[in-house]
């Protein structure tokens, strides 16, 4: 969909994740000696700038294969309209989609939809403070498409038609888009973004604008907004993809060099308040469900080079953070933290500044203690520093990180590419060739010491513009600091010397144990797609299917019927908070922070889940950590870890979470469907302090150990880059040596949670957010075994999503989105599931309803255009073909054949296309007539009180 920020956007020159670095590897010399030095520049993107000073970029890239990445960027958003203009950039992005010379209103949708792209997702746009993106993917498979696309982005740059009845129609779209962000958060957010951004152009200007403006706004100040800053100087074309550079090249000069720029001149750059001074805000609103609190202090702006000083600086901050967060993080395992989330560490502010920013959510009467225990850890790190040892372990993790980046270079996607090259533009700097940068990173870290970060926070503290925003339910504003006791606090904290914390030694190793190889037998391979299985002494089946879809990753799923359906209701609190207890309090003999700290520079990742009809274990990692992923997975099954002050600190957090959660009437309406729909059936998806009071320690643990007790009725799968005969042997050791007995299996069991089958309407009014929300839901049996019914049913979301998006949306511009969801389940019973939610202004609910209806209807009746079905083919077989060059694809599809007892053949490469071609437009209508007309229906409103 097409969407805005109302937020800025954070932009480093360039991210820890994506290459900042230093050149004293490059240069062989001391790198604090070569701080001017700038970093290498990818040579593989081709750009130029044509005459008319429109710059472009071009990349050639095969990941996915047979497709582009294009971008249009304009170097003006919301910072650059004028007071009678607020929105209007926003609005001019809107109206790119409406029409333009050569493609009338929604033919451009139209015309990316019947060539398999999809609007939201390969057709986009947004504006923000200063800059306008569209974006585009399309297949390349046919020049035809991609010169076409490109003519699109051509049509944009200059000739948007601003139909003034189409500008009409947009109005009550982004006045929807407007409406759908508003909460009793948005207000909150609102009244903070005064005080934050005081002072500054950046206040007066988010990018969604005024709706009373959006309203009234004459189509000829959208148009002179375009005119006058939709120049050649002012816009870069980014083309990312599977394409020959040197044709597109050509074809940016044929439709871009003739555009012309009219008097242009550069944007004024827009800086925030400098002037010393502290500002405090405490922001109340009659809804606010939670306290929350946040000091910063804001810094000079960052700066926009390649410079090693600057990269340097970025690294130091991100190592600084990182550090300091960890432990905040820790203290939950000595005590009860007087907070539920925290966090001090530096951060963005727009314009390019940055800030060093403190901030805790939690309890109201907890908010100086909070405080206190944030500023103590902080000041501790300053007066102390960080120990070698942490500062090694995180230095390594960083490194571990652009290793594997560089691992997977070739394999990066276009869209990836094409951000970055669009973040390097409107940053004025170029792209950094990530090959160099493991080398060069390693040098710098080394450079980086304890007291240059001790140095870093201090001189942060010490910033001249400081901001206290509070956020809080207006009742409890009373309870809360005024500005004078707050700063007196502060002030003191400010200067305390809190004791250095006493080092711990190194922990490890993880797994000490050498356990002995066990049998596997070879049970069956399919040659077609390569899924090689075996059953191991044990019991244990594992299923392998190598890869080569990324160059360096592992990723695995085992599972096994059971679940937290097999325990009694009085089990039922501790059964479903088993895994988040087990999370926060470790492993084995590691607790928590002891355990990250001991995987923090290895690429792996595991975790074990206990749903309602199965539990299970999945992950992933890196070829060189393999067999850590392993002993993860052994020590997960046999040696798992329960603290009781992780427990308390659990309970004590999500209770103070759930405690005024309901204040918000939107949340308390979503909690309310969520009972009615399950008929309050004890199992329903969602959570009470009751519940998190009943957790038992022990029961929990027990209930956890006894879900995976027997390894023999679990199955494994492994998809990824590895070699069959490596893996199997470490399956034979770690798999093959866990606990089971093959006589014992078990199954799953019905506990009887259903939705209700008895239709529900209501409407709730409450709460001042002048919006209405309306969920429209369908269910009812289902053939879950006939794949045709399966496959039109699933299709019918997709011609209810373009008939409500042009109905609701463009006709009636009543919506700024529509969610159609759609599930099938096989178990316990075969079920389906329709949703339609949307939010409306009240007063349009019925009409919007209504219409909803109207189109079901038609739907049922076999009005059913061809040329939608077309879309869902075509946008069906893109998305295959992107989806099977996945490992997370493979893996769930293998999953559920295992699972299912279905044959693997129905994953064979012509399988897909062969149910596509079974769509048939002709049974649409008898799907919509009973599995929406003929199901039972439930209808929620929920209607503002004013």
């Amino acid at each position: 969909m097409k969407k805005s920020s109302n937020n800025w956007r954070i932009k480093n020159s360039i991210c820890l994740l994506v290459g900042c670095s230093v050149l004293s590897v490059l240069y062989g010399q001391n790198a604090t000696d070569n701080w001017q030095h700038v970093l290498p520049v990818d040579t593989t993107i081709q750009q130029g700038v044509l005459a008319n000073g429109l710059n472009y970029f071009i990349r050639p890239n095969n990941e996915p294969r047979q497709r582009a990445e294009l971008r249009l960027i304009i170097k003006a958003g919301s910072l650059q309209e004028e007071e009678d203009q607020l929105g209007v950039a926003h609005f001019v992005e809107h109206m790119a989609f409406n029409g333009t010379a050569k493609f009338a209103q929604n033919t451009l949708i139209d015309f990316i939809e019947r060539n398999g792209s999809r609007f939201g997702a390969d057709l986009n746009a947004y504006t923000s403070f200063a800059e306008t993106v569209y974006q585009l993917q399309v297949q390349t498979d046919s020049l035809a498409l991609v010169d076409t696309a490109l003519q699109v982005l051509a049509e944009w740059s200059n000739k948007v038609t601003f139909d003034p009845e189409e500008v009409d129609k947009e109005r009550g779209v982004i006045i929807s888009e407007w409406r759908s962000s508003l909460s009793s958060s948005q207000r909150l957010q609102m009244q903070a973004y005064q005080t934050l951004l005081a002072g500054s152009r950046y206040a007066q200007r988010l990018p969604i604008g005024s709706p009373e403006l959006i309203d009234t706004v004459p189509a000829q100040r959208l148009i002179d907004f375009y005119q006058r800053w939709y120049q050649p100087e002012n816009m870069a074309i980014v083309v990312v993809g599977d394409v020959n550079a040197a044709w597109v090249e050509k074809k940016i000069e044929a439709y871009f060099s003739t555009l012309s720029n009219q008097n242009f001149q550069k944007a004024t750059p827009y800086p925030l308040n400098t002037t010393p001074t502290r500002r405090y805000l405490l922001a109340t609103d009659e809804e606010a469900a939670f306290t929350r609190w946040e000091i910063t202090f804001q810094l000079e702006p960052q700066k926009n080079d390649l410079s090693l000083g600057t990269l340097n600086y970025q690294l130091q901050r991100s190592l600084f953070g990182s550090l300091l967060n960890k432990r905040l993080a820790k203290l939950k395992e000595t005590a009860i933290p007087p907070f539920t989330f925290a966090y001090s560490g530096f951060a963005a502010l727009p314009g390019n500044y940055h800030s060093y920013r403190l901030s805790a959510l939690g309890t109201a009467d907890k908010t100086e203690e909070a405080l206190r225990t944030v500023m103590e850890e902080t000041r501790r790190v300053i007066i102390h520093g960080f120990s070698e040892q942490e500062l090694a372990i995180e230095k390594k993790a960083i490194l571990e990180q652009y290793e594997q980046m560089v691992k997977e270079l070739d394999k990066r996607s276009s869209s990836s590419i094409a951000s970055g090259i669009k973040n390097a533009f409107l940053e004025g700097i170029s792209m950094v060739d990530l090959n160099a940068l493991p080398a060069v990173v390693a040098d710098c870290l080394d450079n980086i010491s304890s007291v240059a970060l001790q140095e870093l926070a201090e001189k942060a503290l010490a910033a001249e513009v400081q901001n206290i925003i509070i956020t809080t339910n207006s009742e409890l504003a009373p309870t809360l600091p005024d500005s004078a006791a707050f700063y007196q606090l502060l002030d003191k904290l400010l200067v305390i010397e809190p004791d250095a914390l006493e080092e711990t030694g190194t922990q490890g190793p993880l797994f000490a144990a050498s356990l002995p190889s066990q049998n596997a037998q070879a049970l069956d391979r399919d040659t077609t797609l390569q899924i090689s299985s075996f059953e191991l002494s044990n019991g244990v089946k594992i299923f392998l299917k190598p890869t080569d879809f990324k160059n360096d990753e592992i990723r695995f799923m085992g599972f096994s019927p059971g679940g937290i359906d097999l325990y009694e209701d009085e089990d039922y609190p501790s059964a479903r908070h088993a895994l988040s207890i087990l999370d926060q309090s470790g492993l084995d003999t590691f607790r928590e922070s002891e355990l990250l700290q001991l995987l923090s520079d290895r690429r792996v990742s595991v975790n074990p889940y206990v749903g309602s009809l199965e539990e299970g274990i999945s992950g992933s990692s890196n070829q060189e950590d393999i067999e850590t992923m392993f002993q993860l997975i052994y020590l997960y099954f046999t040696r798992p870890r329960f603290d009781s002050l992780a427990l308390a600190a659990y309970q004590k957090r999500q209770i103070d979470i759930y405690d005024r959660l309901d204040e918000d009437p939107r949340t308390a309406f979503g909690r309310m469907v969520i009972d009615k729909k399950y008929d309050y059936h004890l199992r329903r998806p969602s959570f009470s302090i009751d519940e998190f009071a009943a957790i038992d320690l022990s029961r929990a643990e027990s209930i956890y150990r006894e879900r995976f007790a027997n390894a023999a009725d679990f199955c494994f799968v492994f998809v990824g880059n590895f070699a069959p005969d490596s893996l199997l042997d470490l399956a034979t050791r770690y798999l093959g040596n866990l606990p089971a007995n093959k006589q014992d299996s078990e199954q799953w069991q019905d506990r009887g949670l259903r939705l209700s089958n008895t239709p529900i309407d209501t409407t709730v009014i409450a709460g001042q957010t002048p919006k209405a929300e309306v969920i429209l839901e369908w269910h009812g049996e289902f053939p879950y075994e006939d794949r045709e019914t399966r496959l039109h049913f699933s299709a019918l979301r997709e011609l209810l999503s373009f008939r409500l998006r042009e109905k609701l949306r463009e006709e009636m511009g009543g919506v700024y989105g529509v969610r159609v969801n759609m599930r099938m389940q096989p178990i316990p019973d075969a079920l389906h599931h329709t949703s339609i939610r949307f939010n409306a202004a009240p007063e349009e609910v019925d009409s919007l309803i209504a219409k909803v209806y109207e189109e079901i209807n038609a739907l049922a009746a076999g009005d059913i255009r061809l040329g939608d079905l077309e879309k869902i083919k075509a946008s069906r077989a893109k998305s295959y073909e992107e989806a099977i060059r996945s490992n997370g694809f493979w893996l769930g599809q293998i999953a559920q054949c295992i699972r299912m007892k279905y044959d693997f053949e129905r994953l064979y490469p012509d399988y897909y296309q062969q149910q596509l071609d079974l769509l048939d437009a002709g049974k649409f209508g008898a799907i919509a007539q009973q599995y929406l007309l003929g199901a039972t229906h439930f209808k929620f409103v929920l209607l503002p009180t004013t």
